[in-house]
């Protein structure tokens, strides 16, 4: 018969369960009463182990079994975790004690808060099992073999429902947010957490019998049947419902409906003939394996009703002479062939050349012009490149060639004519097309989040676009010859960009970038000189009846960095904050931090979505700081966390509230895995007539190397540090 304090420890174990179980359903409890709860938890956690000090006191005392040791380090472990997960959430808490908010850097708290409460959900599921044995030691022989059936099958089922959540990704600290499903009826949230649960039940089950000597004073492996059946179940069940979901189209949006069909129409109203002939390698007089891509017409840029389209994607009727095309990013082991060197940030065997500027990219097209005999399209003078449009050499692709090309004869935001995956493209697989208005809803997506690989990959990985061209969307920015500016719409044959500019566009996006910047009327832009890890280049050359005229390219002289400097930032975590006063401690310049007049939530998951509103509107949030004397400042550090793929909005504000023209802009940023995304082509956009240095990304807080990587920034940029 149990003791009074045993009768309370059982309670104790079963109201923690219970909080565990609606702590790990965040969708249905809201940030108020989850906060509420993880405090419940906590000091019900506290009576827990006080009325298990005895236990504490035997540690160190008598013989350790294997189920003694298997239970002492699960105990541990849990203790560990439930600990690390509650002092997280009390750093991020904006309720229940706001007081503690940023004890840890917030970043850093929300991945940790997120690892350590699944892996305590993990081994509360273990614990209960270890004990399961004893709760079921009073059971008949026959009650044994159904409870055994029935848990083994509903753990089955909890495997599943594990392996879909993506929960390893959060276990292993690869995200910092967790992907919740709210379409979900609250209280089968709450029995899909119990079925996962019960698989971790089933196995600290089968722990404790198989480390524990049986009747007959030996150790059994047969429970193990019950875990691999179990795991069995799982995996069965994640391939059937994977491939049902790919048959029956069960991701099917709206938006794939609606643009496929308007898809369908243009097509038959606007392609040329040539579009629906084959686009295979056509054997010329020049054997490089590039694709003929026949002329023909078709509306360049995005309809006001695409999502997340820019006001300079201008939906306009284009009509493109016929070129050859690379199916393929060029390869390093081209690029350094031709030039003796590869910039490249990723070294391998089939992967693009990247990290090369504008200026590189024009000087390896000639390179390969020579090599292969034809006549150089560009002739490179001192600040100036000038493009011989009759030239057969090879050259960057127009804006409108790129496009054309990567099209293929659709007018869906991606030539896949669907939203795209991971398993369609190299890019930040986390964030696919439309997951900014749907972080916490996932669910209703086309494409679900999916795998972030953080590099380049080899050419060709991917299936290619309908007329046979690889990695159109990702992998790496494509260069183009094209000066940005608005579309010239007068310009409808063959047309060539802006007349004069200080930026050049790149298209089609890159590993670390979001889906939406990766859309097929996307427009990214640089100048000449600038180098990414994300950007290199896809070749082209002329067709027959190629025009005459030549086009000049007149490069802007770079400013001297030599002026006084100015700290600008915005920081919302502290992580930009700590980035910028190390910097200010470094060099003589005058700081100012930017804030909004209206502050962004102090809630983590509610400045995410009031950020994603933000840049969708293309908002200028009023700041409360104004310099009036901005133009004794040459140059500009201008700090900001990567928010969504680009600058936070009152960075915009900022940079529209001055002329930096004859100014350089120096960039640092902060991010949690997507290095710049696309704020610098935002920066660059939003300030024209200012030049661009290099700049520094900063993982989170930067860590131990912060300090040298800032010294290094500093003299790459041609400042004197202190």
């Amino acid at each position: 018969m149990q003791t009074k304090t045993g009768i309370i420890k059982r309670i104790v174990d079963a109201v923690l369960t219970v909080l565990l179980l609606f702590l790990m359903a965040y969708q249905v409890t809201s940030d108020v009463l989850h906060e509420w709860l993880g405090i419940g938890m906590t000091v019900t956690l506290i009576l827990h182990h006080i009325l298990n000090r005895k236990w504490y006191q035997s540690v160190f005392k008598g013989k350790y079994t294997p189920y003694r040791i298997t239970m002492t380090a699960v105990n541990m472990l849990l203790l560990a975790a439930i600990a690390l997960t509650a002092l997280s959430g009390m750093a991020m808490s904006g309720h229940a004690v706001p007081f503690m908010y940023g004890l840890i850097n917030v970043m850093t708290a929300r991945k940790l808060h997120l690892a350590m409460s699944y892996w305590s959900f993990i081994l509360m599921g273990i614990h209960i099992g270890l004990h399961m044995k004893a709760m079921t030691a009073k059971l008949p022989d026959n009650g044994k073999i159904v409870f055994n059936a029935i848990l083994t099958g509903l753990s089955g089922v909890g495997l599943w429902l594990f392996l879909k959540s993506g929960i390893i990704n959060y276990i292993t600290f690869q995200t910092h947010f967790a992907f919740l499903d709210y379409t979900t009826a609250k209280w089968l949230i709450i029995l899909q957490n119990l079925a996962m649960l019960l698989f971790f039940v089933l196995v600290g089950y089968v722990l404790s019998e198989v480390t524990t000597k049986g009747k007959d004073k030996k150790y059994s492996l047969k429970p193990l049947i019950c875990f691999f059946i179990a795991v069995i179940i799982g995996i069965v069940l994640n391939l059937a419902v994977k491939e049902s979901s790919t048959e029956n189209g069960l991701w099917n949006s709206s938006w794939q409906n609606a643009q496929s069909t308007s898809a369908q129409t243009t097509a038959k109203q606007k392609e040329p003939d040539t579009i629906a002939q084959d686009h295979t390698t056509v054997s010329t007089a020049v054997n490089d394996s590039f694709i003929l891509i026949e002329g023909g017409s078709f509306n360049m840029g995005s309809p006001d009703s695409e999502n997340w389209r820019i006001d300079d994607e201008t939906l306009h009727e284009v009509t493109v002479s016929a070129f050859y095309i690379d199916p393929y990013e060029a390869l390093q082991s081209d690029y350094e062939a031709l030039l003796s060197s590869d910039p490249s940030t990723f070294d391998g065997e089939g992967l693009p050349v990247d990290n090369i500027s504008w200026l590189e990219a024009v000087k390896y097209a000639n390179a390969r012009s020579k090599a292969a005999g034809l006549t150089p399209a560009y002739t490179i003078g001192d600040g100036e490149v000038v493009w011989d449009r009759s030239a057969n050499g090879y050259r960057l692709p127009t804006e409108a060639e790129w496009e054309y090309a990567c099209r293929a004869g659709t007018q869906t935001p991606f030539n896949t004519e669907h939203s795209l995956s991971a398993d369609d493209a190299n890019f930040y697989g986390h964030y696919p097309y439309e997951i900014e208005e749907n972080y916490f809803d996932d669910e209703v997506l086309e494409a679900r989040p999916g795998e972030y690989r953080q590099t380049t990959v080899e050419v060709g990985s991917f299936k290619p676009n309908a007329w046979g061209l690889y990695d159109c969307h990702g992998n790496v920015n494509e260069w183009c010859w094209d000066y940005y500016g608005e579309y010239d719409t007068s310009q409808t044959v063959d047309p060539t960009g802006a007349e004069s500019g200080t930026r050049h566009v790149y298209r089609g996006g890159g590993w670390n970038d979001f889906a939406k910047n990766m859309r097929s009327a996307y427009r990214a832009a640089g100048q000449a000189d600038m180098k990414s890890y994300n950007l290199g280049v896809r070749l082209v050359r002329n067709a027959d009846n190629a025009p005459d005229p030549k086009l000049t390219a007149k490069e802007k002289v770079k400013p001297e960095k030599d002026g006084k400097v100015l700290i600008a930032y915005f920081s919302w975590s502290g992580n930009t904050r700590d980035i910028a006063h190390n910097i200010d401690s470094r060099i003589d310049a005058d700081i100012i931090e930017l804030t909004p007049a209206k502050p962004y939530s102090t809630d983590y998951n509610t400045v995410l979505m009031e950020a994603q509103e933000d840049q969708h509107k293309n908002a200028r949030p009023e700041l409360n700081e104004h310099i009036d004397n901005m133009e004794q400042y040459d140059i500009i550090l201008l700090g900001y966390p990567n928010w969504w793929a680009s600058i936070p909005m009152p960075i915009a504000t900022f940079l529209e509230s001055y002329d930096f023209s004859g100014k350089t802009i120096i960039p640092f940023c902060s991010h949690g895995g997507g290095r710049f995304g696309q704020s610098l082509t935002a920066i660059a956009k939003l300030a024209p007539d200012s030049d661009i240095g290099e700049g520094l990304s900063v993982h989170y807080s930067g860590g131990s190397t912060l300090d040298d990587d800032i010294s290094e920034w500093i003299k790459e940029n041609g400042i004197e540090e202190k």
